[in-house]
């Protein structure tokens, strides 16, 4: 897919998903700002994993994966969904 094509093209998406989706996204950027501000002035940094367990982030976090990646499947098709995926970086232990 052509970068033009990513600027022009519209994704159809489910109107409650996405007002739930902006919702969790609003929760856990305030909150890790909270976290994260609250580590910085010397609190134990195990809140951040209290924060992360007790909401339950990584669950939601896949069902929101899974909102965005089925809207954009349903676009540019599951291989270049894949491509998308491959680009990641992340957290390697």
């Amino acid at each position: 897919m052509k970068s033009g094509d990513e600027v022009t093209r519209r994704v159809p998406v489910e109107l409650a998903g996405f007002t739930d989706l902006f919702r969790d996204l609003e929760e856990y950027v305030v909150s890790l700002d909270r976290v994260l501000s609250r580590i910085g002035a010397g609190e134990d940094p195990h809140i951040l994993l209290e924060y992360v367990v007790e909401f339950g982030l990584p669950a939601r976090l896949a069902r929101a994966r899974g909102f965005v990646g089925d809207a954009l499947e349903s676009v540019i098709g599951a291989d270049a969904l894949e491509a998308v995926a491959e680009q990641v970086e992340g957290y390697r232990g």
